[in-house]
This record gives structure tokens, C-alpha cells and sequence, in this order.
């Protein structure tokens, strides 16, 4: 049996948690850099802008970052991976007062192949969804889990007791090819 995808609709509760500082998307702290760097702009130009920003500020090193990193960090040190970029757009935008959540996700064409974070911003009653790191086409893009940030989408948890990871692979694929990403257009996740 299919499911419909749920209408992109926010209420009041998402815009409020959407809004707000979480664990890593520290916008309290970055309030103030944010209106510094993207003063003026609203709408889909403040979603332009803080994508760009990120993209061509933040240095992509992976296994950079740390767990505990958050988004004050990214933006100090100037690099991290796909977890970093998104949690840093996500909290610019937030800063901004603008709702924006992280989103995991499988992205084909990723490489090497693995699970990727991307970011959404609420525009205009829809989500848009935003990878600063220019990795993989997003309309290929594959949702996977939806929170406030890292700790909310976590890919492995353990409840009690202790866990070893002895392996993973993670396989995500596209019949025919990719489609080219416009990394400043819109595009919904569906």
C-alpha cells in the first residue's frame, strides 16, 4: 500500500521549534553574525545568500570535525564536512528568524557513497531544500530522517549496553543519469 507524501504545511509548534537554537544550529550565538552578514535580505534572497556564504566560505575536509561540534564552530574554523555545512545554513537562517530543520538523506552520486546532510528552509509554505556543500544533485536526493539537527537524526543509536560498529555500506542508486543541481535554485524533497 502507498502512502501520499505529507502536504509541505507548517503549524505553529514546527515554526516555533524550527525557529529556536537546538544542540548544534547554536543561532542564539550566531544572531548577531547573521544580521551582520545578511542584513536587508529576506525570502528566498536570504536562502540564496546564506547558501552561497557557506558554500564558498566553509572548506569541505572530511574527517575534520568533531561529534560535538556546532554550528559556531564550523563557522570559527572555516571547515568540516556535509553535517557542519548544514548545521551552520541552518543556523544563519534561523538566526534570521527564518524556519530551517537538517535533513539525512541518501544522495546518489555521492562519492564515496555515503549518507549525506543537507538542510530545509519553510518558504513561502514550502520546504526547500538547500546543500551548501554542492555534493550531490538534491532532486536525486532521498529523505532518510528530519530533525533540529545531527542529534535528532542520528544514523546509529544505542539504547543500553555498547556498540561496535564492524562495518557499513551504504548504496544509494539512480536509473539513467543524475540530473545538474543549480545549488541556488528551489527544489523540494519529496
Amino acid at each position: 500500500m502507498a502512502f501520499p507524501a505529507p502536504e509541505p504545511t507548517m503549524g505553529g509548534f514546527d515554526e516555533i521549534l524550527y525557529t529556536r537554537p537546538s544542540r548544534y544550529c547554536d543561532s542564539d550565538r550566531l544572531a548577531h553574525l547573521a544580521g551582520t552578514h545578511f542584513a536587508g535580505l529576506t525570502g528566498m534572497d536570504l536562502v540564496a545568500a546564506v547558501t552561497d556564504w557557506v558554500h564558498t566560505k566553509i572548506g569541505y575536509l572530511p574527517g575534520f570535525s568533531r561529534g560535538i561540534d556546532g554550528a559556531l564552530d564550523t563557522y570559527l574554523t572555516r571547515s568540516g564536512v556535509c553535517r557542519d555545512f548544514a548545521h551552520l545554513v541552518v543556523a544563519f537562517l534561523r538566526g534570521r528568524n527564518m524556519p530551517a530543520r537538517f535533513v539525512s538523506v541518501y544522495a546518489p552520486g555521492l562519492r564515496p557513497m555515503d549518507f549525506h546532510a543537507v538542510a530545509e528552509v519553510y518558504v513561502d509554505g514550502r520546504w526547500l531544500l538547500l546543500d551548501a556543500t554542492g555534493l550531490a544533485s538534491r532532486e536525486a536526493m532521498v529523505r532518510i530522517c528530519t530533525g533540529r539537527d545531527a542529534s535528532d537524526t542520528a544514523f546509529m543509536t544505542t539504547l543500553a549496553g555498547r556498540t561496535r560498529l564492524t562495518g557499513m555500506r551504504v548504496d544509494a542508486r539512480l536509473e539513467g543519469e543524475l540530473p545538474e543541481d543549480d545549488r541556488l535554485s528551489a527544489v523540494q524533497l519529496t
